[in-house]
């Protein structure tokens, strides 16, 4: 009996010791595991872009970077918001101020950003640690007061995208180099039956498109400071340079060069319509090689020119610009994970990097990266002897651009001048001067 229980005592205690040792060994499998997912917290990046052109390819914004990004770190997911351009910034400005900034965005250089910097909505990126791969010319453009304010992702320029089939048909043999004879490769077009130019006008910012093509040469092959000397009060949007660009520009909806309708279609209306080759040309930019460069209904060689506001003789002024720069919030509490994703982003041999530089639209300003696209290295050889300029809009206080093109939208109905565009540009200025 005494033998028997003893037997069930020493049961009892090992029972109970391997309870306790299972019990620690769970213990310390469930610290680990809590540890490990303390380290991995599950965290989410709001990015917004402006609408990209939409392709039959996965988009690099909207499937690659949530997707590779997810390969990589797990716990980080990437949600991407898109609006068009003549929505986005406002959007953007109303959530930071509201306090729901993203955490990355897209957004444009020099005094188009100025306000975001005054406000402390983004973060200083001098110290970045790729920054130094990329060119410095362009990396200055999101630089204020010595300090650096975003991730350059490129440079883009304006164009004017042309049919060589209908120029060839129409009797133009040469890319036109001057103004007379821009204008004479639009009324042989248009004697040969076809639409001159395919325009989205009810979308009010392409017309900046073909407004800065013709004011590159217009205004800045005479006076390359004419902007630094608007805020001196040196030059005024009311100079006879400025008129004389968008009387230009006027010229060639009164000439009847643009599809009829123009206020009524939009940016990706027009560019199927040249695409479909129902217009010669279109102004547009590097920004929209995917969408221009497509097939359509109608196929045909596709080819790309600056419009030649110049006159016989003066030289030739063309647009290239930094594109957008990405810009992380200054509030956002995910910084580590931002840190992170730019680092796996900008790191040259990444799978996203790769995606990045072989699906951008921008020509990338990322030391060693080469455009492949061969319209757009023709294009950049074609002018690299001639000056470029900036798109205007970057020297200018945000606000002017677009009340130059709603006013040229009075024009193209007829109830506006040449002159009430300078001089409403020129009231806009100096309000957002003061």
């Amino acid at each position: 009996m005494k033998k028997k229980l003893l037997s069930i005592l020493l049961v009892a205690v090992l029972t109970l010791s391997l309870a306790a040792c299972g019990s620690s060994g769970n213990s310390g499998k469930g610290k680990d595991k809590k540890n490990s997912s303390s380290s991995e917290e599950e965290v989410t990046l709001s990015v917004m872009v402006t609408t990209r052109p939409t392709t039959d390819a996965k988009d690099f914004y909207l499937d690659w970077l949530p997707e590779l990004v997810k390969e990589k770190y797990p716990n980080i997911n990437i949600e991407v918001e898109q609006l068009p351009t003549d929505q986005y910034k406002q959007t953007v400005r109303l959530k930071f101020a509201s306090g729901q900034g993203p955490d990355i965005f897209t957004w444009w250089p020099a005094l188009q950003a100025k306000d975001l910097v005054e406000a402390g909505y983004v973060r200083d990126m001098s110290d970045f640690s790729q920054l130094d791969k990329f060119n410095p010319d362009i990396t200055n453009s999101y630089e204020f007061d010595g300090k650096t304010y975003a991730i350059p992702l490129g440079t883009s320029f304006l164009t004017t995208w042309y049919n060589k089939d209908m120029f060839e048909d129409a009797g133009v043999a040469e890319i036109p180099q001057n103004w007379d004879e821009f204008l004479n490769a639009c009324e042989k077009l248009k004697d040969a039956g076809y639409t001159p130019i395919a325009a989205g006008d009810k979308q009010s910012f392409v017309i900046q498109f073909g407004m800065y093509q013709i004011g590159a040469s217009q205004i800045y092959s005479e006076n390359p400071n004419f902007d630094d000397q608007l805020f001196t009060g040196e030059t005024k949007f009311t100079d006879e340079c400025w008129e004389e660009t968008v009387a230009k520009f006027e010229e060639l909806y009164t000439k009847g060069y643009v599809i009829d309708n123009s206020l009524g279609l939009s940016q990706e209306q027009s560019r199927q319509a040249y695409v479909d080759g129902k217009a010669a040309m279109i102004f547009d930019g590097s920004f929209g090689y995917d969408a221009l460069n497509k097939d359509g209904a109608v196929p045909f060689e596709k080819g790309m020119f600056a419009i030649p506001s110049n006159e016989a003789g003066n030289e030739l002024v063309y647009n290239l610009t930094p594109s957008n720069g990405l810009f992380v919030s200054a509030d956002s509490e995910k910084q580590e994970a931002i840190d992170k994703v730019l680092d796996y982003w900008f790191t040259e041999g990444t799978p996203l990097f790769e995606k990045w530089t072989t699906t951008t639209s921008d020509i990338s300003c990322y030391e060693g990266v080469e455009d492949s696209r061969e319209l757009i290295k023709e294009y950049l050889e074609s002018y690299k002897d001639n000056q470029s300029i900036y798109n205007l809009n970057n020297a200018w206080p945000e606000g002017v651009s677009d009340t130059m093109c709603t006013k040229f939208q009075e024009v193209i109905t007829q109830n506006a001048s040449a002159a009430d565009v300078c001089q409403a540009m020129q009231d806009k200025f100096e309000e957002l001067n003061k």
